[in-house]
């Protein structure tokens, strides 16, 4: 018994805590949205990522801290922040008109994907949030053990054998959403493309400083990620193909 009321109090607790946090990011994200509109950029910008580091995000977040960064005139930034949405919400007009003024403003022009395929909206729907499937579980855990409780302590028979066999489900429930939530976070994480940092690059025919430059690249370019080593990735780039240091680019 004094094993149960130490596992309800933890889910409670988490609970609790979840709760919190859902309300404390909800207000940072306010404010950083009130700071954009006073065209405080950059502390609109720091709120956002403040909310990002936390491990959430949204098609939202994403839009405004990209746009955040587009009137800092900082554009690999933006066109990172708008692609990151585009695989949260494949298709979305904004994200996309968005990613097209940046590519009008530089150099090495990128292809804009404006497809949706069932496999994004399989992404999508497992990908709401970082924290939205684990939230879930625990709400699921937290469940299935006040059904337990109820099994314990109801003297009824047939409330006894309901509350069993509905908590087993709840607790199944939420071993397939926090699944989901490990699943969701891979997927979304897993990137074969990236973004250009440096002003300006010379992409190498081989793995090595001193090897020959097969083209330039600039600032903002979005590159196809082919293969990779401990401190060079194999890139390509219309029709073109050579290598560049990881540490001149951020992964999509």
């Amino acid at each position: 018994m004094p094993k149960l009321k130490f596992f309800v109090c933890y889910i409670l607790i988490s609970i609790s805590i979840c709760a919190n946090n859902e309300l404390n990011i909800d207000s940072i994200f306010n404010a950083s949205n009130s700071a954009y509109e006073n065209n405080s950029y950059d502390a609109a910008k720091g709120g956002y990522l403040q909310i990002i580091n936390t491990g959430y995000f949204s098609k939202e977040l994403y839009l405004n801290l990209g746009n955040s960064y587009f009137k800092m005139d900082s554009l690999a930034h933006a066109i990172l922040f708008y692609e990151k949405g585009l695989k949260v919400s494949p298709g979305n007009e904004s994200l996309i008109h968005n990613l097209k003024i940046c590519n009008k403003l530089i150099k090495d022009k990128s292809s804009v994907n404006e497809s949706v395929h069932i496999s994004d909206w399989i992404v999508v729907f497992l990908g709401k949030s970082t924290n939205y499937w684990a939230n879930s579980s625990i709400w699921l855990m937290f469940m299935s053990f006040i059904l337990l409780s109820l099994f314990l302590f109801s003297k009824s028979a047939l409330l006894k054998k309901a509350t069993f066999y509905t908590s087993i489900v709840a607790f199944c429930f939420s071993i397939v959403t926090f699944y989901f939530s490990w699943f969701s976070n891979t997927k979304l994480k897993d990137s074969n493309y990236c973004i250009l940092f440096t002003p300006y690059t010379w992409v190498k025919a081989e793995p090595s400083e001193n090897a020959e430059s097969n083209f330039k690249l600039h600032e903002g370019s979005k590159m196809k990620i082919i293969d990779e080593n401990e401190k060079w990735l194999e890139i390509s780039f219309d029709d073109k193909i050579g290598w560049i240091e990881k540490k001149e680019v951020q992964r999509i």
